[in-house]
């Protein structure tokens, strides 16, 4: 193949190291078609006793920024006028520093007890997230932001 420009083959060869650099990082979220989330307002996120992060409280800032009523801790203090509960699993990995590569985000009604939608996001590569921007990609796929 050959190249016009001498400028060209650095810039495609920088683009191609960026994108390969950068790894696959995806969102993607699962819902029940006849639950509207618009109609729950209060939330309520589960404590995970292995979480010395305080996703938990990542969590509760995103759905408050959205303008939900939202707090956390552990299951036996959910409030009773609770709507939704949400539950989530994290996983850590260490490449020259610990960060979260994968986190997975379940949205319960809690009157019924079903699951009404789950979230799943993984960001694998040298370069990590900060934790509450892969909480929001999740939260976004799931409330559709």
């Amino acid at each position: 193949m050959k190249f016009r420009s001498t400028h060209s083959l650095p810039l495609l060869l920088a683009a191609l190291l960026l994108s390969f650099l950068a790894g696959c990082s995806s969102a993607t979220a699962h819902k029940n078609p006849a639950v509207d989330l618009a109609k729950f307002k209060r939330y309520y996120v589960e404590h995970r006793l292995t979480d010395d992060r305080k996703l938990d409280e990542l969590i509760v800032a995103d759905l408050r920024r959205r303008g939900l009523e939202a707090s956390f801790g552990p299951i036996t203090m959910m409030p009773d006028n609770t709507e939704v509960l949400i539950t989530y699993e994290d996983r850590w990995t260490w490449d020259f520093h610990n960060y979260l590569i994968e986190l997975s985000i379940q949205v319960r009604d809690v009157r019924k007890e079903k699951l009404i939608a789950m979230g799943h996001t993984r960001h694998p590569g040298p370069f990590s997230k900060e934790p509450s921007a892969m909480i929001g990609k999740v939260l976004n796929s799931i409330f559709n932001q």
